[in-house]
């Protein structure tokens, strides 16, 4: 009884059938928790990129999603309607994505929702990440070329 609280074992050390136990130990810990779970399909619905690089907020959103998963069991027969299920699933998480990325991304979100078939949300993500890369880039150049411009006028000054 090393693998049982003590608390848990002095409720059952006395018990004779098996069964019955583990039938105990089910009801009393095997529960939904319905309120982690509100709060959880709250937290993804509202979840935006605001000031979150999207790397941020793509693991954000995947961490809520994988604690939901935990919490709810997705049917997982190989059936035609556990495949539909799952395709519908992936489809939810792909527009809970691109719905809480920044307005400044409506064109690539544009063209994402155009495509057909859908990309996966993997996709996506990666397609808005080099997005993001290119945006770097961009204001990048744009700064020292800033800068050049800043420097040429306060030397020409003196």
């Amino acid at each position: 009884m090393n693998t049982v609280s003590r608390e848990l074992f002095n409720g059952i050390v006395y018990s004779t059938d098996a069964q019955y136990v583990w039938k105990d130990l089910k009801e009393r810990f095997d529960k939904v928790n319905g309120s982690r779970i509100f709060s959880l399909h709250r937290e993804i619905g509202s979840l935006v990129q605001g000031n979150m690089t999207i790397s941020v907020y793509y693991t954000k959103l995947r961490q809520l999603w994988d604690e939901y998963a935990s919490l709810v069991t997705l049917p997982s027969c190989g059936c035609a309607t556990s495949k539909a299920y799952l395709e519908h699933d992936q489809q939810q998480k792909l527009l809970q994505f691109l719905m809480g990325l920044n307005d400044s991304y409506g064109g690539i979100r544009s063209q994402i929702l155009l495509m057909n078939p859908l990309p996966t949300v993997g996709q996506a993500y990666s397609l808005i990440s080099q997005e993001e890369s290119h945006r770097g880039i961009i204001a990048g150049g744009n700064n020292s070329t800033n800068f050049s411009a800043v420097f040429y006028t306060n030397n020409n000054d003196q």
